[in-house]
């Protein structure tokens, strides 16, 4: 029995994506185009799911296996367009659990200057999502912007031609996508922007816990910032806990409750030396990132 289907949107380049959740055992059908005679079918993220196609792979049938997160990308070799499924898998004898919190340590005295200054060019980012397991990276070199989730989405644009491409891995490697159909990263984005947008920053010895390293990579090796930690109480009942870097304000650690938390885990503020993109595709069927 399929517990739920969210409806899909249109992306560009003719990409439709729809969020499917399903309980372990769960069987569905998915069509992903309306009229295609030659599809091709993919797994992108961990395999808790399997397919076999249906008729002449019009269809396909998916069955949940294990509890997890994955994504099926879809091509139609006729016109050239894409559809992505999401598929969440659970467990439906999982009870409920009551979100825990962690009990605030003695706040400390701020005597510190906060301050926001996010990294604006040269930098490559990736941030760890400790419970889906999965990657978002962020990428900016001069006018260039690169944006990945991990999963199915990759993305590569110019935020001054508008020009725009995606990354199909099977045929075509980067592709022309619709000029402008990107958003630019602006000043900066989650989770670095975390504590600046969602904490009223006047009096921060209310939130101060000490300081406390978090462990980072850039493109020489491993480092360890001493970072801020500061645990906020919210009106909701929940409860944040923040790691921020002194060098910039960024947040470089968030976890809600004893949720998993986000944390960066690739921290390049030098990127100055661009080695990925559609610049270096060689040719039409240059499949290399």
């Amino acid at each position: 029995m399929l517990f739920l289907c969210l409806a899909g949107f249109m992306m560009a380049q003719e990409t439709n994506e729809t969020e499917f959740k399903m309980a372990l055992g769960d069987t569905l059908v998915w069509k992903p185009f309306d009229n295609c005679d030659m599809n091709g079918y993919s797994i992108s993220g961990p395999k808790v799911i399997s397919f076999k196609a249906i008729g002449m792979g019009e269809q396909i049938q998916i069955i949940a296996k294990s509890v997890g997160k994955s994504s099926i990308i879809a091509t139609c070799q006729n016109n050239d367009t894409e559809a992505v499924a999401k598929i969440t898998v659970v467990d439906p004898n999982d009870v409920p659990v009551v979100a825990e919190k962690p009990v605030k340590p003695q706040t400390l005295p701020f005597t510190e200057t906060y301050k926001f200054n996010p990294p604006k060019d040269n930098f490559f980012i990736t941030i760890h999502d400790t419970g889906s397991g999965f990657n978002d990276t962020y990428m900016k070199h001069g006018d260039d912007e690169a944006y990945n989730d991990g999963q199915s989405f990759d993305r590569f644009w110019n935020v001054k031609t508008g020009k725009n491409w995606y990354y199909k891995p099977d045929a075509q490697g980067w592709t022309d996508d619709v000029d402008w159909e990107f958003e630019p990263f602006g000043e900066s984005f989650p989770i670095l922007n975390s504590f600046a947008k969602e904490v009223d920053t006047d009096n921060l010895s209310n939130y101060y816990v000490g300081n406390e390293k978090v462990t980072v990579g850039n493109s020489h090796k491993p480092t360890d910032i001493d970072c801020w930690k500061f645990f906020v109480d919210f009106e909701d009942g929940s409860v944040i806990q923040y790691w921020v870097d002194p060098a910039n304000g960024c947040t470089l650690k968030r976890q809600v409750n004893t949720d998993p938390a986000k944390v960066v885990t690739v921290y390049d503020l030098k990127y100055t030396r661009l080695y990925f993109g559609p610049s270096f595709k060689k040719g039409l069927h240059d499949t290399r990132r």
